[in-house]
């Protein structure tokens, strides 16, 4: 298909940016974004914020999210572990 576009490519050809965070993974998004990514509010990710999600300040009003740091943040603080046993329990007959 031709028409397709790729997702690395900017406007004047391919984007370095894309390219670097497409092979480390680090993409970098606003707090709308973010919340998109989660299906979260954007006021719950001020929260998170609040709580100590790493973020960038770009000037007084600007936040970034790195996706990465923010995502294993989330998976540090909000991680889901086994409670019981890993074996079904089988029904007795």
């Amino acid at each position: 298909m031709k028409n397709q576009k790729n997702p690395l490519e900017g406007p004047f050809g391919t984007d370095p940016q894309n390219l670097h965070a497409a092979e480390t993974g680090a993409f970098v998004t606003d707090k709308r974004g973010y919340a998109a990514r989660w299906h979260f509010s954007v006021r719950h990710i001020d929260n998170l914020l609040a709580q100590g999600m790493p973020h960038l300040k770009c000037g007084p009003r600007r936040v970034r999210l790195v996706t990465a740091e923010a995502d294993a943040w989330m998976k540090e603080r909000f991680g889901t572990r086994r409670l019981g046993s890993v074996n079904p329990v089988s029904p007795q007959s």
